[in-house]
């Protein structure tokens, strides 16, 4: 390979590889979004996660050229993948984006991979390449995904997705110009920038980017959205007149030929009406016949907390059961600012007096409110999560043990909590969590069953067309029995609705009857269901996962991704050695899988916000592994790792530690403010960081200084590659079924494995 000759020119390379890991990463999480929108939530975690293996099959590809071809020109090919790096970025989501919808998965998977391979090939080339830079390289190759975390967030709040897409692009044709600079190739850089700023000018103009997002056919077309659900209702889609992309969800508001609402909907799934109100109370008085009333039909409702209000119709359901103050907490803010941009529509719910609207999690909101309530109401707070289960492999800290326990310690005296779900079997899963901590608090098993009503949201004119069938169901819990006025309210609202009371005092549901009579036990109970109905904790918060064993999409994905190493160790890691060697990579990848994917899971909860709690752990997380890298790379440090696996048996140790303070220092630090925040999970995760990003570096440097093989060095970044999306697969799998702290230990004992047994030691 010919390289520059002059060393200031190193500098090109390293920002060609801090930019392509940035556009990377970027394009991963705009990949998520895009098929969030269109896909279902597993199915997304199977594309995406398929996509991610572009990576390491980038690697093996790269080393099947170089092998094959023994008079390559390096310089060229590195810079035409360069190119077609960002021509992929933009073309990939450009026909996702434009193209109907297509219920072949696969495809998407197989569109979606392009870029993962391009910018893979391009990474393990440089590596093998630079050899003796790569604790540089990658320190850059960390630091460029890390800032792509942060950034693609913020230009997506900002700018919505397809000038994110752009952006990214730029990213890509940055490194490429880069790397035409560092060869000397002086076409190759003028052509390139020329390119760059007209690109420029698009962003600056604007408008071409924003007919560019109206056009999103994929959504239009799709059959798991609610515009496609809406076509077989009586109340038809005409239009969208509200829209905003962010990082968290696509909002749109949704025209129906039902003149009383429109209809907010996020990420093309989960869908809250607003109402037609104009502050006259009477005029919504039709509202006091549905199922989600009843709660406010029941007891004192002074002061009232609705989590997840959505399009503000809860609201309306706490005025009309007479709350007085009504604190609305909603985590999308675009759902919020959906609503305020109808606010003549809606009455400006949200700026009502005895509103106060929270853009917050509700989970967060109750762990830090000091305030008490009358009814704590959540209505549907997951609603993507319909029939096909959906967010099964996502977590859900409102219906832990721990959240039941914070509810019913925000309860007034005779206060309710309260829950409409979507079936009978998260109906199944709540009801089973509010007992147990009910008892825990101290109820008997005997009155267990006069502390909670459950009412079917099916009514009768329902039945008579799916009988029995509980949909909808309404779950309401106090801490104190339900008083006979109580029960009598219950049972005339229930009456004025033809609904049924599937459980209440003195109207046992048969299994609640022989709990309550002590024919069967708490453990008893649980082990009758077919299903996996049993509650969930903080450690383990998977609520939509009713299999008692691994989801098939988890399963499905680890197959193809077995298979694939399968192929690919037959044909490539047929020597010893090489196979030997590759066992160091595949170990790190799993671990460091194991061990960064719970700890973004463990703090979701501390940051109130799912995303942010993604990229402030990845940003602190790969930060501190490249500062790990770069330190791998000093001479003083190199002289003792080329003879000892210590560097192993301390991050062991460091993961060890972090996981046993974690937890202590977020409880501590859990009224900080946000920035704050980032900067206790930074500083706590910096020290294991630091020694999670010395492995690879080193593995690397050992195969160029004492195994004397650099040629190898791509099939390493593939072997790494593969297995760090099995590790990924292996992560969320021992997190359902163990919890994210067993996991995390697990990717410990892999580093301590390789410590005890380092197959690089053997060479």
């Amino acid at each position: 390979m010919k390289k520059s000759t002059k060393k200031n020119y190193d500098i090109f390379m390293y920002l060609a590889v801090f930019l392509i890991t940035f556009s990377l990463f970027s394009y991963e999480i705009l990949l998520t979004r895009l098929f969030s929108v269109i896909l279902s939530h597993n199915l997304v975690f199977l594309v995406v996660s398929f996509a991610i293996l572009g990576s390491g099959l980038g690697g093996i590809a790269a080393y099947r050229q170089l092998k094959n071809k023994r008079n390559l020109d390096i310089n060229k090919m590195i810079i035409r993948l360069s190119s077609l790096l960002a021509l992929s970025i933009v073309a990939t989501i450009l026909l996702i984006y434009r193209m109907p919808y297509v219920p072949v998965y696969s495809l998407y998977a197989l569109i979606g991979i392009i870029p993962f391979v391009i910018g893979g090939s391009i990474i393990s080339i440089i590596f093998k390449e630079f050899i003796d830079a790569s604790s540089k390289l990658y320190f850059m190759d960390l630091v460029g995904s890390a800032l792509g975390s942060i950034a693609i967030i913020k230009v997506m709040n900002t700018y919505g997705f397809m000038y994110s897409v752009v952006i990214t692009t730029l990213g890509a044709i940055g490194a490429s110009i880069f790397i035409a600079s560092y060869f000397r190739e002086k076409k190759s850089t003028v052509l390139k920038s020329l390119i760059f700023v007209p690109i420029v000018g698009v962003l600056i103009q604007g408008s071409l980017v924003r007919d560019i997002e109206k056009g999103f056919s994929s959504y239009f077309s799709s059959p798991n959205t609610v515009i496609s659900y809406l076509q077989d209702t009586n109340e038809k889609p005409l239009s969208i007149s509200y829209s905003k992309w962010n990082a968290i969800s696509r909002t749109d508001v949704i025209e129906t030929t039902n003149e009383n609402e429109k209809i907010v909907v996020t990420d093309g799934g989960a869908s809250a009406p607003i109402i037609r109100f104009d502050g006259d109370l009477n005029k919504v008085d039709y509202l006091k016949k549905q199922v989600n009333f009843i709660p406010f039909a029941i007891g004192k409702n002074d002061k009232t907390l609705v989590i997840g209000s959505g399009g503000g119709k809860d609201v309306l359901l706490a005025l009309l059961g007479e709350s007085k103050d009504i604190s609305a907490v909603e985590i999308n803010s675009s759902t919020i600012e959906a609503v305020d941009e109808f606010k003549e529509f809606s009455g400006n719910i949200y700026r009502r007096p005895e509103v106060k609207t929270y853009n917050q999690d509700g989970r967060n909101f109750i762990e830090n409110t000091k305030e008490t309530y009358d009814n704590i109401y959540l209505s549907m707070v997951m609603t993507n999560a319909i029939e096909n289960t959906m967010y099964s492999l996502s977590e859900n800290y409102l219906f832990t043990e721990e959240a039941f326990e914070k509810y019913l310690k925000k309860l007034n005296e005779n206060g309710k909590l309260s829950f409409m779900t979507h079936s009978a079997l998260d109906m199944t899963k709540i009801v089973n969590t509010g007992i147990k901590v009910l008892m825990e608090n101290g109820v008997s098993q005997e009155d267990i069953t006069n502390h909670f009503v459950i009412v079917n949201g099916a009514s009768e004119n329902h039945r008579s067309v799916h009988g029995d069938m509980i949909r909808m169901p309404m779950i309401v819990f106090k801490n104190d029995p339900f008083t006979q006025d109580e029960i009598e309210s219950l049972l005339d609202i229930t009456s004025f609705q033809r609904r049924q009371l599937v459980h209440f005092p003195g109207g046992e549901y048969e299994l609640f009857r022989q709990l309550r009579d002590n024919e069967i036990s708490y453990n008893d109970m649980l082990e009758t269901y077919s299903v996996n109905v049993k509650p969930i904790n903080d450690n383990s918060p998977f609520f939509y996962n009713y299999t008692n064993l691994v989801p098939k999409e988890i399963i499905l994905i680890g197959i193809l991704a077995l298979v694939i190493w399968s192929v690919v160790k037959r044909k490539y890691f047929i020597e010893r050695k090489t196979n030997e060697i590759s066992k160091y990579f595949i170990v790190i990848g799993m671990a460091y899988m194991l061990i960064e994917i719970p700890f973004v899971q463990k703090t979701v909860l501390y940051f109130g916000n799912p995303t942010i709690a993604f990229s402030s752990v990845l940003f602190s997380i790969l930060v501190s592994s490249g500062i790990g890298s770069l330190i791998s790379g000093h001479s003083f440090v190199k002289k003792h790792t080329s003879k000892s696996s210590i560097y192993l048996l301390l991050t062991t140790t460091s993961v060890i530690t972090v996981l046993t303070v974690i937890d202590k220092i977020t409880l501590l630090t859990n009224d900080f403010d946000l920035l704050y925040k980032v900067a206790t999970i930074f500083f706590t995760l910096l020290p294991m960081g630091i020694l999670m990003g010395m492995p690879f570096p080193t593995g690397i440097s050992k195969i160029k200084e004492e195994i004397r093989r650099d040629d190898i060095v791509p099939l390493m970044w593939g072997a790494n590659g593969i297995f760090s999306v099995i590790g990924s697969i292996l992560a969320v799998s021992f997190s359902m079924k163990v919890g994210f702290n067993i996991t995390i230990i697990l990717g410990a004992m892999l580093y301590l494995y390789l410590y005890v047994r380092n197959p690089l030691k053997d060479f």
